[in-house]
């Protein structure tokens, strides 16, 4: 299982890098628990609906006994809207390891949000309750919000 996870990652990071617009973010909060580094690509065309790809890395200290924890979450974001105001709902998985127990958990990271993305500019801001469900110990429901800045790293005009 952890084999077919990680060559499942692998494969969704190389379609990432070979798609189109992208983007670098830092989101503060959300689904890789306190703060997570982020690399979003853009899977489709269409100006009103938008179905993006994000894989991301977190990590975050447990206690003595786990060590740290390093989180890899990947989701699918639907972005809904004309102009800069849009609808951002997104869902997905966030493959877990434990640095000195050797554990491995997935938790479900799920997102509700609002993304504020000027036409002419090579950014946004998102904020969104990211809830996560999670099976480590019995079903959970732990309820999170993020904040995220992201940077275009590609442009879609043609370059004159």
């Amino acid at each position: 299982m952890k084999t077919q996870l990680i060559c499942l990652m692998a494969a969704l990071l190389i379609m990432n890098i070979t798609h189109g617009q992208r983007h670098l973010s830092l989101e503060l909060g959300g689904s890789g628990g306190l703060a997570s580094i982020n690399y979003e690509t853009n899977l489709s065309k269409s100006e009103k609906i938008q179905l993006h790809y994000r894989s991301a890395f977190s990590f975050a200290p447990i206690d003595r006994n786990n060590g740290n924890v390093l989180i890899f979450p990947q989701m699918i974001h639907l972005i809904y809207g004309k102009g800069m105001h849009k609808a951002d709902l997104g869902a997905g998985l966030a493959p877990s390891f434990t640095t000195k127990l050797s554990g491995f958990y997935v938790r479900f990271p799920l997102s509700l949000g609002y993304r504020i993305q000027p036409r002419e500019k090579n950014y946004y801001v998102r904020i969104a309750y990211t809830p996560i469900l999670s099976f480590l110990f019995d079903a959970q429901w732990q309820h999170w919000a993020g904040i995220t800045f992201a940077r275009q790293l590609t442009s879609n005009t043609p370059k004159k």
